[in-house]
């Protein structure tokens, strides 16, 4: 992911006609160094296409979501149900190996989410949460394709 600088993207709103706040709720989210970062392609596709949607899934990561999340570590479904809610959950991302085959556990899990990007992390809290709409709608979209009742009866 690259970074865009918000008197870009504010640019970019002006220049194509786009609701900033609308842009923001629906990709933005992510922060480094305090510097808000979006997703170029997103963001330039939201521009030229004018819909308000979720172009994340065209991204090869997206077959890897749908395993992860199934396996159910540690009441993982429980986790990402609160996630959706907008609540943050704790993470300990220290054990976590960058290594998908090694996973083990809901941390592993949620932390290699966070590598993705599907997860943004408050590194003061040690918490993961959903950064945005865009992910939002992408995560709904993959626990329902696994027919989660949790998430029906949510």
């Amino acid at each position: 992911m690259y970074q865009l600088a918000i008197w870009s993207v504010t640019t970019f709103c002006e220049e194509y006609n786009r609701d900033f706040d609308k842009v923001k709720k629906w990709y933005d989210g992510y922060l480094l160094n305090r510097y808000q970062v979006y997703n170029p392609k997103t963001v330039v596709s939201v521009m030229t296409k004018g819909r308000f949607r979720s172009y994340w899934s065209k991204t090869g990561s997206y077959e890897v979501v749908v395993p992860l999340i199934c396996m159910n570590y540690d009441r993982l479904k429980n986790a990402i149900i609160e996630m959706l809610s907008g609540s943050e959950v704790k993470v300990d991302t220290a054990t976590f190996k960058n290594d998908p085959v090694k996973i083990q556990n809901r941390d592993d899990v949620l932390t290699y989410l966070i590598h993705l990007g599907y997860f943004g992390y408050n590194e003061d809290n040690e918490t993961a949460f959903v950064p945005n709409e865009e992910i939002r709608q992408e995560l709904i979209t993959a626990v329902r394709s696994s027919n989660w009742d949790e998430l029906i009866a949510f």
